[in-house]
C-alpha cells in the first residue's frame, strides 16, 4: 500500500441547503476543506466571518468542561481501569438531534454547578476565617466582660497580655507603686502560658495612670482581637455561624451531586459545541454568492465519486472532481495494511512525505518491529505486552490512535518474545533462580540461538549487520524514487556506485569470517575500487568547472564517513538488548538473597514484581525512543524529503460520542 491518491473537489450548492451540506460533510469526514481561491466573476463573492461565534462556542465549552470537572470532584464517575481504551458511545442522527436540543439547558446547568461550587469555596473560606477568629478568642473564654470594656464611672479597666507566665499574687505585687503601698485594684488571670498571659485589671479611677505605667513597664499589650461582647458569647455565636456554614456546604454539595445524572448530557454538549466550533471554522474557508455556497477541498480519490453522487442525489448541487495540478501540494494520507498501518503515526510525528516521496511505512515496518524487540529482548516482557494489548484490542475495542498504538505494541510484544526466546531471557533468569533456590535443582531455560551476556561481541556484530542492511535498503528506496522519476543515471551514480563500494567492502571482510579457496579479498578490492572510481568521476557531474567536478567527486566519496557513522549508531541495539537481560538477572539475584522458605518466597515475589516492572518500564521506553531515532536519523536521511501536509478532513472530532453512520 502507499499514499492515498487525492483529488480536488468543488461543491456548489444552494444557500438554503448549505447548513445541511456542511453537516453531512462533517459526518462523512472525507473532505479536507481549503480556503476558497476562486476567480473573479460577475457575481460578488463574499467570505463568512465566524470568529465571534467560534469564541462563544469555545467559551460555553469551557464552562461545561469546568462543570464536568466539578462534578468529577464531588461525584466521581465509576470507571474501570481500562475505560480509557473503550470506544466512544454511538448515537443516531435522531438521538443526536434530541440531545442537541438540550444544549442550552446543559449550559444553564453547568453555570449552576459552577455557581454552587464557587459558593462552596466562599463558604469554606468564610468557615476557615471564622474558625481562625474563634480560635484566637478561645483563650479569653473565661473573661466575663467585653474586651472593649474600659471600666465604670469610678473604675478603669485594663484587658490585654503580658509576656511569660503570671499568677494573681505576683501581678498584684508588681502593680504596687511602692512595696509599702498596695494598689487598690482587682486582677484576673484569664489564661497563663509559658510564653504569654492574658490579664484583666480593674482599679480605682484615681489610680489609672499609676496602674497604666506599671503595666507598660511589665510589657503590657492590647489583645490582637477586641470584642464588644464577652468572649464566651462571641465564641458561641461563631460556633453557630460555623455550623450554619457547614450545613450550607453539605446542602450545596448535595445539590451538585444531584446533578451528576446530567454528566452524560454535559459530555455530549461538550462534543456538540466542539463540532459546531469546527463547523464555523470551516465556514470561514467557504465562499458565498447571493444564492449559493462554494466549497473547495481535497478528497481521497476512492471516496470522491460516492460523495459526489450522494450530494447530487440529496441536494441541488454541482460537484466537480478533478486531478490536482502539478503545482499543487495536496495533503497526504496513508493507507496501509497491518502491520505497516500501526506505525503510520511514527512517520506522521516526523514529517509527512512530499508529493515525490514514497510511503516509507511498509519498508520501515520490518525494521521497526525487529529493532524494538531486539532492544527490549526479554520474552517475559514481550508476553506481558502482547497479552495486555491483545486483551484491550479484543475486549475494549479501542478506536483511532489508541487502537493503532495497541496494535503497534502488540506486534512489538510478539517481536520481543521472539528475540527473548532466541537469547534465553524470560524475566531475566527467573526459571534458574526459582528452581535452584526453592527446589534444589537448577533448571535453565536456555537460549535458542545464543546468550548475548556471555557473547556480547556476537550481538554487536549482528546489530551492525542489521544496521547495514537498513542503510542499504534506504538507499534502495532512493534508487527506486530516482528511477521512477526518470533520473536513471542519477540512480546509478548516486546509489548504484555506493552499492558496488559496499559489496567490495563485504568481500574484503568475508575472508576474516569464512575460509574459502576463492580469492574474495582480491575480488573485493577490485569491486571496491570500481565503486570508488564511479563516485569520484560522477560525484561532481553537476559542476560546470573541472575543479568543481573533482572536489564534487571527493566530497561525494567523503560521504562514506557518514555511512559508517550511521551504521555504528546501531550499536544501541546491542547496548539496550544487553541491559534489559542483565538488570532482570540482577533483580532476580537480589530477590533470592533470603533463600528458600516463606520469607524468601515473599521477598522474591515483592522484588520480582517491583524490580521487573521498573526494568520493563525503563527499557520499553528506551526501546521506543531509540527505535524511533534509528528510523528518523539513520533510515529516513537516505531517501526521505518530507515537507508534506497531513490530510485533515473536516469531520466529527469528538471525545465522547460518535455518529452511527446512516446512509
Amino acid at each position: 500500500m502507499a499514499k492515498v491518491p487525492m483529488k480536488r473537489i468543488e461543491i456548489i450548492t444552494l444557500l438554503t441547503d448549505g447548513k445541511s451540506v456542511i453537516e453531512r460533510l462533517q459526518r462523512r469526514g472525507v473532505v479536507d476543506i481549503m480556503q476558497y481561491q476562486g476567480e473573479d466573476g460577475q457575481q460578488k463573492i463574499e467570505k463568512v466571518s465566524t470568529e465571534q461565534s467560534v469564541q462563544i462556542f469555545e467559551k460555553n465549552a469551557s464552562i461545561i468542561d469546568q462543570a464536568i470537572t466539578v462534578l468529577d470532584g464531588y461525584s466521581p464517575e465509576k470507571k474501570s481501569l481500562l475505560s480509557a481504551f473503550e470506544p466512544r458511545a454511538a448515537v443516531t442522527t435522531e438521538q443526536f438531534g434530541e440531545m442537541a436540543l438540550k444544549a442550552e439547558e446543559s449550559i444553564r446547568i453547568s453555570n449552576d454547578i459552577i455557581s454552587l461550587s464557587q459558593k462552596i469555596k466562599e463558604n469554606r473560606a468564610s468557615l476557615k476565617a471564622n474558625n481562625q477568629y474563634r480560635a484566637s478568642l478561645e483563650s479569653w473564654r473565661e473573661l466575663e466582660v467585653p474586651m472593649r470594656f474600659k471600666g465604670t464611672g469610678l473604675t478603669a479597666a485594663f484587658i490585654g497580655t503580658l509576656p511569660g507566665a503570671w499568677d494573681r499574687e505576683t501581678l498584684l505585687e508588681s502593680l504596687k507603686p511602692d512595696p509599702e503601698t498596695p494598689l487598690p485594684a482587682e486582677v484576673q488571670i484569664v489564661y497563663s502560658y509559658s510564653e504569654q498571659s492574658g490579664i484583666f485589671v480593674l482599679c480605682h479611677k484615681d489610680y489609672k495612670d499609676e496602674c497604666s505605667k506599671s503595666l507598660r513597664e511589665l510589657g503590657f499589650a492590647l489583645p490582637s482581637v477586641i470584642t464588644g461582647k464577652p468572649p464566651a458569647q462571641v465564641i458561641q455565636e461563631y460556633e453557630q455561624k460555623a455550623q450554619q456554614l457547614e450545613d450550607e456546604i453539605v446542602r450545596l454539595t448535595a445539590d451538585i451531586i444531584d446533578k451528576a445524572d446530567q454528566r452524560q448530557q454535559l459530555l455530549f454538549t461538550l462534543d456538540y459545541l466542539s463540532m459546531r466550533a469546527d463547523k464555523y471554522r470551516a465556514l470561514e474557508n467557504l465562499a458565498l454568492t447571493n444564492s449559493t455556497m462554494i466549497i473547495n477541498g481535497y478528497i481521497p480519490a476512492e471516496k470522491a465519486d460516492a460523495l459526489a453522487n450522494e450530494l447530487q442525489n440529496k441536494y441541488i448541487a454541482s460537484v466537480t472532481v478533478s486531478q490536482p495540478t502539478r503545482d499543487e501540494e495536496p495533503p497526504v494520507a496513508f493507507k496501509n495494511a497491518m502491520p505497516a498501518a500501526a506505525i503510520e503515526d511514527i512517520t506522521e510525528s516526523y514529517d509527512m512525505p512530499s508529493k515525490t516521496d514514497v510511503d516509507p511505512n511498509p519498508v520501515m515496518a520490518f525494521f521497526y518491529y525487529a529493532f524494538f524487540g531486539l532492544m527490549l529482548s526479554d520474552a517475559g516482557y514481550g508476553l506481558l505486552m502482547a497479552l495486555a494489548t491483545g486483551f484491550i484490542l479484543k475486549f475494549k475495542k479501542p478506536e483511532g490512535n489508541t487502537r493503532r498504538n495497541m496494535q503497534k505494541f502488540f506486534i512489538c510484544g510478539l517481536s520481543t518474545i521472539f528475540w527473548g526466546a532466541l537469547f534465553g531471557s524470560w524475566f531475566g533468569d527467573i526459571v534458574r533462580v526459582v528452581s535452584s533456590t526453592f527446589f534444589g535443582k537448577e533448571v535453565i531455560l536456555g537460549p535458542i540461538w545464543f546468550d548475548p551476556v556471555t557473547q556480547p561481541m556476537k550481538l554487536l556484530v549482528f546489530s551492525l549487520i542489521l544496521g547495514f542492511i537498513q542503510v542499504v535498503v534506504g538507499l534502495g528506496v532512493k534508487f527506486y524514487m530516482l528511477w521512477r522519476e526518470g533520473k536513471r543515471l542519477d540512480a546509478i551514480f548516486d546509489v548504484g556506485f555506493w552499492w558496488i563500494l559496499f559489496a567490495g567492502i563485504i568481500l574484503l571482510i568475508l575472508p576474516m569470517v569464512i575460509t574459502t579457496s576463492i580469492p574474495l579479498g582480491t575480488i573485493g578490492k577490485a569491486v571496491a575500487l570500481i565503486g570508488v572510481a564511479g563516485l569520484l568521476i560522477t560525484g561532481g557531474r553537476d559542476s560546470p568547472s573541472i575543479v568543481g567536478k573533482i572536489f564534487g567527486g571527493l566530497g561525494g566519496l567523503y560521504g562514506i564517513t557518514g555511512y559508517f557513522s550511521d551504521i555504528l549508531s546501531y550499536c544501541r541495539l546491542m547496548a539496550l538488548g544487553l541491559v534489559t537481560g542483565i538488570i532482570g538477572s540482577v533483580v532476580n539475584s537480589i530477590g533470592s538473597m533470603m533463600g528458600d522458605g516463606i520469607l524468601g518466597a515473599v521477598m522474591l515475589g515483592v522484588v520480582f514484581i517491583f524490580g521487573h516492572l521498573v526494568n520493563f518500564g525503563i527499557n520499553a521506553l528506551g526501546a521506543y525512543v531509540h527505535c524511533n531515532r534509528l528510523q528518523y536519523v539513520e533510515f529516513f536521511s537516505k531517501f526521505y524529503e518530507g515537507g508534506g501536509r497531513l490530510f485533515k478532513p473536516f469531520n466529527v472530532n469528538t471525545k465522547h460520542y460518535k455518529f452511527k453512520e446512516e446512509h
